[in-house]
């Protein structure tokens, strides 16, 4: 057993690591302990035979997400704006195209984030109304707010598909405008140049990761080490991993999704209400594909490669292309019911129907991409699903104050818990900062 640490982190993402430079800027000795051989949580990057660069996970950042800025000038890691040269396509009625969002979608939009301006985002549950808008399903509230069934099924899957990963019958209006609220608006959130998909980073986000992991100390990063217990008291905590390997500290972080927080062995058990808690957040479900072709062929069309559909599988795609590489990268997402109904097929199928829905949008060149890349993050053991977790209807206001309640020598960190950009990279560093200058404080340190 160890006995030497003040603080274990679980979890090397962005949240875990941020924790843990917190720590040590404040003279206070930490350790994190990562499940996987990798660090950079929900961001995975690799690289093609070629070196084409392919980000399977989380990939942009944007203005007003400050910490992420200023990691990446810390390490001198560059950016370039996400490629967009052309019309976007929008295929808002099948088989007809148009370059902007209708004026009836507009409307809806705005009135969304009207009702995004009444959210109280630290105490989301103290909202005005919050009951009403917790057991609503965002769905039904589109439906009832909009000018059709078109518009109501647009929003929803651009809206809940496309910032929660889910369907917007899954969840609550609550839980949507109060997304939205930590990112600023819909048009920030769903925007490229001046919003959250505006930049892109040479290496990947998981390069940023890895440099904040050298500076906290790679020889502090126990990989390869899952967690499975956690004993506790008010003063000291005991984390075993499946090697039957145990650390022990006064205060432990978790920086983990919550759906993987539940599956923790607790002694004693936890509160009932944090229990219920962690069973109330469901994990996001998105599907991301990349189709990868010897030329940007849509930009000689005069088209972004910017989508967005009400139709199919595909919700939305983008040129992910990288600068000064001749290959041309459209990256596309589906969600919810139509992620899942893509699982139940076989992966020949899968890419069929997706390469038809592709074409539809950018033309039959697309049917013949030279490489197609999926990934799931449902598949990965250490995540089990993506982008972020989100409430249940009824979850926030029956539970949402117990979020970031510790128990006793246990915190909680991760992107579901910040009250800043709430499921981006930069809500997960907010919230590691959070707690580790929490249990500083709870220590006796000395803040400047």
């Amino acid at each position: 057993m160890s006995t030497t640490n003040d603080i274990i982190i679980v979890g090397a993402g962005f949240s875990g690591l941020a924790a843990g430079l917190k720590l040590k800027k404040l003279g206070i000795a930490s350790i994190i302990i990562e499940a996987q051989d990798r660090v950079g949580g929900r961001t995975k990057t690799e690289f093609l035979p070629d070196g084409t660069q392919i980000d399977l996970g989380g990939q942009w950042i944007g203005p007003t997400q400050n910490r992420m800025y200023e990691l990446v000038d810390k390490y001198d890691i560059k950016t370039f704006n996400t490629i967009a040269e052309g019309s976007p396509t929008i295929q808002f009625e099948e088989g007809k195209f148009i370059e902007n969002f209708p004026i009836e979608v507009q409307n809806l939009l705005e009135k969304v984030d009207d009702l995004a301006k009444s959210v109280n985002v630290d105490r989301p549950w103290e909202t005005p109304d919050s009951e009403k808008l917790d057991h609503e399903t965002f769905k039904t509230w589109l439906e009832k707010n909009s000018d059709s069934k078109e518009v109501a099924s647009f929003v929803g899957r651009i809206l809940a598909g496309g910032l929660l990963s889910a369907n917007s019958g899954e969840i609550s209006v609550l839980q949507m405008i109060l997304y939205i609220a930590t990112g600023n608006g819909t048009a920030i959130l769903l925007g490229m140049h001046g919003g959250a998909q505006q930049d892109r980073l040479i290496g990947g986000p998981q390069y940023v990761a890895k440099c904040m992991a050298e500076e906290f100390g790679l020889e502090n990063i126990f990989f390869n080490h899952k967690v499975e217990k956690i004993e506790y008291s008010d003063d000291v905590v005991d984390v075993t991993v499946s090697s039957d390997k145990k650390f022990r500290g006064k205060k432990v972080i978790l920086a983990i999704p919550p759906v993987l927080a539940n599956k923790l062995i607790f002694e004693p058990a936890l509160p009932v209400l944090k229990s219920r808690m962690l069973k109330q957040i469901l994990p996001g479900s998105a599907l991301k594909f990349h189709a990868i072709y010897s030329s940007p062929f849509w930009r000689k069309k005069g088209i972004s490669g910017v989508t967005n559909s009400n139709f199919g599988f595909i919700t939305e795609s983008v040129d992910n292309s990288i600068p000064n590489n001749k290959k041309g990268i459209i990256t596309f997402f589906a969600y919810g019911d139509e992620a899942n109904i893509l699982r139940s097929k076989e992966a020949d199928e899968r890419k069929e129907l997706l390469l038809y829905d592709l074409a539809t949008l950018l033309g039959n060149e697309a049917k013949s991409p030279d490489n197609f890349i999926e990934f799931d993050w449902d598949n990965e053991l250490n995540t089990l699903g993506c982008f972020s977790g989100h409430f249940a209807p009824g979850g926030i206001v029956n539970y949402g104050m117990f979020l970031r309640k510790n128990v006793k020598s246990i915190h909680w960190a991760g992107t579901e818990t910040s009250t800043v950009w709430n499921g981006y990279f930069e809500g997960a560093v907010h919230a590691g900062e959070r707690e580790a200058q929490e249990i500083a404080l709870l220590l006796g340190a000395k803040i400047k």
